[in-house]
């Protein structure tokens, strides 16, 4: 199978746990070819948008794919059905496949134009929550709707580590809290739920409480220390007795961030709100635990303060363990490769792809 990837990276190469999972297909000959195209860095360095999309189609086409692989497009690189339907009948005629990690709503943050033509145009698209989620999904026009987890990747997180005896926190919180439109109390979905956790952290714990992250929410907070560099949380997160977190946009059927894969990966125990369906996705993980406001947030954590330190440090290596066997970056892509393999090709009678 020839797989064309088109990351969606600020810089060439961000977009660390798909290309290593990509790149170690690639090595054990799963994928016959591998390609990817950092579109968004290309554009950068073009005199325009149509030429950028011209460059992207010529790429296309000299690779021959098998697969296009595009994760989470958005109106900073447009593409309209016309485009897509150029590039999906080159001559190698390639399946076009979507992953949608992010969460949308009907009114905040609703589906762009441009990730509702390439869900028209994919012939199967994997989503990272379900619920009203698909049901967007399904409305413009996507095919086939599956749903794939969020991941972290080895390389920054979950590295090898002896887990000390005293932590510097009783628990961390790495979240942001903007505010709609720059109006204090008009949060995103989940945002709320978000503050009063952390203020009832704070209001028990004190300084023992530490929060990372931007947003007008957290102004004047006494536990927010600011915003935190994404490749220095696991360092955060490994210096206190837990992690909690509420997610936004709380009511997408099993949708989590890449937070909790990360958190698990830390090996430290994580608290989290609970979102419909975890029973099916994330049911009896030893130290993930799930709660439904933020009082039971609190309580969890006393819970977990009241456990000797041998066996917060055992919660949180078994935590790690689930982690890197489910939620590592090689294991997800890998396991989506797989569907799309099973679903897109399978009634080609096996079809070898040599090309």
């Amino acid at each position: 199978m020839r797989w064309f990837y088109i990351p969606n990276e600020g810089t060439e190469g961000d977009q660390i746990g798909p290309r290593m999972a990509f790149e170690k297909l690639h090595r054990e000959g799963v994928f016959s070819a591998y390609k990817a195209y950092s579109y968004l860095v290309r554009q950068k360095a073009l005199i325009n948008h149509q030429d950028a999309l011209n460059e992207l189609l010529e790429t296309a086409r000299a690779f021959a794919p098998d697969v296009i692989f595009i994760p989470h497009p958005g109106n900073r690189y447009p593409m309209d059905s016309g485009f897509l339907q150029q590039l999906k009948n080159i001559a190698s005629k390639p399946k076009l496949v979507l992953y949608e990690e992010d969460p949308y709503g009907h009114l905040v943050k609703p589906l762009n134009a441009t990730i509702k033509a390439v869900l028209a145009e994919s012939d199967i698209c994997f989503l990272g929550g379900t619920g009203y989620l698909a049901e967007m999904a399904k409305k413009a026009g996507a095919k086939k709707v599956r749903f794939a987890l969020h991941s972290y990747d080895s390389q920054r997180f979950g590295t090898p580590w002896q887990p000390s005896l005293s932590r510097r926190f009783d628990a961390v919180m790495i979240a942001s809290l903007p505010c709609i439109k720059r109006i204090p109390w008009l949060f995103m979905p989940g945002g709320r739920n978000r503050k009063l956790t952390a203020q009832a952290l704070y209001r028990q714990l004190g300084d023992r409480f530490a929060l990372y992250g931007a947003g007008q929410g957290w102004k004047n907070a006494p536990f927010c220390k600011g915003k935190i560099d994404f490749n220095k949380q696991g360092e955060a997160i490994r210096d206190a007795w837990m992690s909690v977190n509420w997610g936004q946009f709380d009511e997408i059927a099993m949708y989590s961030s890449d937070r909790l894969p990360i958190s698990l990966a830390c090996g430290v125990p994580h608290i989290t709100n609970y979102q419909p369906g975890y029973e099916h996705v994330f049911a009896n993980i030893p130290g993930l635990f799930i709660i439904k406001s933020p009082q039971e947030a609190l309580d969890v954590a006393l819970y977990i303060l009241s456990l000797t330190v041998e066996r917060r440090n055992e919660l949180g290596f078994q935590a790690a363990e689930y982690a890197r066997k489910h939620l590592e970056a090689t294991v997800v892509y890998g396991n989506i490769v797989s569907v799309i393999r099973e679903q897109l090709f399978d009634n080609q009678e096996n079809q070898i792809f040599i090309r």
